[in-house]
């Protein structure tokens, strides 16, 4: 019986720091990327003419979009303990597009992450200071979760954010994940001048989180 209370404590604990350390990631990420996207939104709409792929943080990630989309190296951005990747499509196209972004931060996520824990950060994302940490301007009011799902170890977020870039549309579809040992978070925005609708977005996020899955196996 001790033994067990024990684990059970323990378990409490990583779980615990496991959440701090993503809300620390998530409230560091939120002023990191909110820069390179105030400085690329005036971009929006044109091609990028970068490679298809990126590796950041002395090669701990490669970050990759879906077919189709390159990196946009003007607007990508990278310290010691994060980076920032935007991503545009190679050729414009007929249709609008989504522009896609990663955050990878430095900090090394606890092995064994699952449901549970991810349900848990939604919870605490959903509340006041959660929603400051999501925010571009770091303003809890700014925030609605319109809607969350955890699904294959991910945390889906569709976020409406006032304090988005006026050329972007205020909501868009992010993915929360850990991945290589990170925290990842990825999300699909579309301009506001030419929406490209919250389901296509999330078809393209799906895409987005299975080709960085792919792109950093093993």
């Amino acid at each position: 019986m001790s033994t067990w209370t024990s684990d059970r404590g323990r378990a409490g604990i990583w779980r615990g720091r496991w959440l701090a350390l993503l809300a620390a990631c998530l409230a560091l990420s939120a002023c990191f990327e909110s820069e390179p996207l105030n400085r690329a939104a005036g971009r929006l709409g044109l091609a990028a003419s970068g490679p298809a792929s990126v590796s950041v943080l002395d090669g701990v990630l490669t970050v990759a979009g879906p077919d189709g989309y390159c990196i946009d190296a003007e607007a990508t951005r990278e310290s010691e303990r994060e980076a920032f990747v935007l991503l545009a499509r190679c050729r414009p196209g007929r249709q609008p597009s989504p522009v896609l972004s990663a955050t990878v931060t430095g900090h090394a996520a606890p092995g064994g992450a699952g449901t549970v824990d991810l349900r848990r950060l939604a919870d605490f994302l959903g509340g006041s200071t959660g929603r400051a940490q999501l925010s571009r301007r770091g303003r809890a009011g700014d925030v609605r979760i319109e809607e969350s799902l955890v699904q294959d170890e991910v945390l889906w977020l569709r976020i409406r954010d006032a304090g988005n870039p006026e050329t972007l549309h205020p909501a868009y579809w992010r993915a929360i994940l850990p991945l290589g040992e990170r925290v990842v978070t990825l999300s699909v925005m579309s301009a506001q001048a030419h929406p490209v609708g919250g389901a296509r977005e999330l078809e393209v996020l799906r895409a987005f989180v299975a080709r960085m899955r792919a792109a950093n196996a093993g």
